[in-house]
């Protein structure tokens, strides 16, 4: 199924985004940093539709994690064909660029938080029985403390690695900063689904270039000559999102393995 995804699947995504064209009449832009904003959100959402279907078919047979994984491994293909926000920036001259990335970010992690629950209710070996639940915090204060925690740690993974827009780069610093949000919101959070990881994602999202602007200010443009743009804002909302549908199953998976370790280790002992 992975390499369905990533050798059928993505490549028609990407073939669905292709004819985006950037304000300069360049191949590729995001949704909103567009020449043609109307068309290029309806090919990206057929995208992420597309993504979507093919990820519930897998987590129906096969679990939620593999259908995420699947899902945004079919993402990958167009957010690798877009344009980096450092030649978004350069290609606009506009400092209001980081604004619209933002609404796009959110708007973008919304609906992958939609379709991550999709895949998380679809599958069907799911325990829900309250048992396995888990985390050590409950109710919508345990989700808002996860979430909160989530943002914080992958916006920070992403500040460390995203030192370059180089594609490969950049993807592995969306997935390492889910990872790390899908393992910490699965410690915190009372759901051991991929919701309170990605809603934190979806905060990072916004918030990293509306902070990548704030701390630019007018030289925003000129950051992005001489290569002093803040890291945080380096990745684009597609790359955001399907770094998000890869890294967080791994991430509540790792974090799970730990609990079956710790319940295990009391009997091992008496």
């Amino acid at each position: 199924m992975i390499a369905l995804a990533v050798v059928v699947i993505g490549p028609i995504a990407a073939w669905l985004c292709g004819p985006i064209r950037g304000t300069d009449g360049g191949m590729i832009s995001t949704a909103l940093v567009s020449a043609t904003v109307a068309p290029a959100i309806v090919r990206t959402l057929l995208a992420v539709g597309l993504a979507t279907l093919f990820g519930a078919g897998v987590a129906r047979l096969f679990g939620w994690r593999l259908g995420c994984f699947v899902a945004g491994a079919v993402l990958a293909w167009p957010a690798w064909e877009h344009a980096g926000v450092t030649q978004l920036i350069r290609e606009t001259g506009d400092a209001s660029i980081m604004s619209r990335l933002a609404i796009e970010g959110g708007v973008m992690m919304a609906i992958t938080l939609s379709a991550a629950f999709l895949l998380y209710r679809v599958d069907p070996g799911i325990d829900r029985t309250p048992g396995a639940l888990g985390g050590v915090a409950t109710g919508i204060g345990g989700v808002i403390a996860a979430s909160l925690a989530a943002a914080a740690l992958a916006g920070f993974v992403v500040l460390v690695i995203a030192t370059d827009e180089l594609r490969a780069q950049a993807f592995a610093a969306s997935v390492v900063g889910a990872i790390c949000a899908g393992t910490v919101a699965r410690f915190i959070g009372p759901s051991p689904g991929p919701s309170t990881a990605i809603l934190g994602l979806l905060i990072a999202a916004i918030a990293a270039p509306l902070l990548t602007g704030m701390l630019a200010g007018p030289d925003l443009v000129e950051s992005a000559y001489t290569g002093t743009l803040l890291n945080l804002g380096r990745l684009t909302p597609l790359l955001w999102a399907s770094g998000a549908l890869v890294g967080v199953p791994i991430g509540t998976a790792w974090a799970e393995s730990m609990f079956e370790r710790q319940q295990q280790s009391p009997a091992t002992v008496s």
